[in-house]
This record gives structure tokens, sequence and C-alpha cells, in this order.
């Protein structure tokens, strides 16, 4: 693993409500133990609360999500019959030893994984690849091997850590259009960052993780923080940040070849 991508997912991570809430406590903790400012801890820690509610309940993930996941609806039959290939992106997959094949892809890797088996089982003839590693080493293969037993020939493509690199991966690989697999808040920088180098992905959403925090009918429920929120809010500034990175350097790339 090198270190850019290291440091790269380090600063995602305090960047997320999660890592800014604990960064706020941080704050607050060593101002109680060397600051004279009480009124500075006390915003602080109101910061901190406030951030981490909004965060595990299903209002903020949802207005974060809903724009990510717009204008992406599974496409027409005559573009799924225009694809040469199906690309499946995956989420997190685990690669301790210890694991059954089973327990390996996360909730979100299997509904794009599932999605690609049911388009290539449609598509038979159509080239179904995997790309995507684990941060503890093998991701795809393991995909290949559940495919196996699913009755589907799957091509596995391990190196790949994030998204820019299995773009990088796949260049060589595709051509022509090909159904970009992935859950519906990934596909907007999945997309950018495929076209930018050339290729015609045509995106299909696998899931819509907004559908899973929505608040109406209401609930009283709804007004109690749950981790599954915090991730949800994590998975939406990650996109976020991620395109807007990519877009600024790109736009201070072309400033510079003008």
């Amino acid at each position: 693993m090198s270190i850019t991508f290291l440091l790269k997912k380090i600063i995602l991570y305090l960047l997320y409500p999660s890592g800014l809430v604990f960064l706020f406590l941080l704050g607050v903790s060593l101002y109680a133990l060397w600051g004279k400012r009480r009124g500075r801890r006390r915003a602080l820690l109101f910061t901190a609360l406030i951030l981490y509610y909004l965060a595990s309940t299903p209002f903020l993930p949802y207005y974060l999500l809903k724009p990510l996941e717009a204008g992406f609806k599974p496409p027409a039959p005559e573009a799924l019959e225009k694809a040469r290939a199906l690309v499946v992106l995956p989420a997190r997959i685990y690669g301790q030893e210890e694991l059954m094949l089973e327990e390996r892809p996360s909730r979100e890797t299997w509904a794009r994984f599932i999605a690609g088996v049911r388009l290539k089982k449609k598509f038979p003839e159509k080239p179904l690849l995997v790309a995507g590693g684990s941060l503890e080493g093998p991701g795809a293969r393991y995909l290949q091997e559940l495919g196996k037993d699913l009755g589907v020939s799957v091509e596995a493509i391990d190196e790949p850590r994030d998204t820019i690199s299995t773009v990088k991966a796949l260049k060589g690989r595709l051509s022509g259009p090909f159904l970009l697999i992935t859950s519906a808040h990934h596909l907007r920088r999945a997309v950018y960052l495929f076209e930018r180098e050339g290729l015609s992905p045509i995106p299909y959403p696998a899931m819509y993780l907004s559908h899973t925090c929505k608040f109406i009918p209401f609930h009283p429920l709804y007004l109690l923080p749950q981790p599954v929120y915090l991730e949800m809010t994590n998975e939406a500034l990650h996109e976020y940040l991620g395109l807007t990175f990519y877009r600024l350097r790109d736009l201070m790339i072309r400033e510079k070849n003008a």
C-alpha cells in the first residue's frame, strides 16, 4: 500500500463527520486541560454535538445523498444491448483469512455484484469485469469465486484500491460503451473519472442509499442517532470531496496548459 494512498485515506477520514467530531472533542479536551476561555470550549463542544446529531439521523445524509443520486436511473433496453462489457466497481471487500467467502463483500459490494451477475446472465456474451482490491490484499478474486458458484464467469482485477486507479487499470481493456455498475451516489464521480480518460461508461445504479434514509412517513425513532446514518453521511461527503478534488485539479491543469 503506497504512502500517498494511505495519506489520502487518513485525510478523508478526518474530514468525515465522525473524524471532525473527534477533532472537536479533542480540541475541547485540550482546552479543558490548558485553556482559560470557557466560552470557546463550550462552542467547540456544542458544534461537535450538533454535527454528530445531524450526521447520525436520517435528515442530513438524505439531503446529501439525494443530489448525488439524482438523474441516475436504470438504462433503457437499447443502452443495455449497446454495451460491450459489464464493469462492477465493488465497495469494501474484507480480506482477513478467517472469513468465509460470503462474509467478504460489504452490503454495498453485494448489491453491486449481484446487479452485475444478473446482467451477465441476461447477456452471457458480454464480459463481466470486477475491479478492486481489499485493504488487506486480494478483493476482486473473492467475487470471482462467488461468481463461479453462481454460474457466471467473472474477470477479476485485484490491483486497484480506489476509483482513480481502477480507471487506469481498465483503460486499456475497454473499448466502446460499457455498463458501469456501482451505487447511485458513486456514479457521478466514477462517470467523471472514466469520461475524462476518453471512455464511454453507461451508468447503471445498483442501489440508492437515499432510499434507506428516507424519513417520510415520519417515525419518532428517526430522531435518535444511529451509526448507520453516520456511515451514510461519511459516504456522501466522500463523494463530494473526491469529485471536488478531481475537478479542481483538472481545472488547475487546464489553466496551467492554456
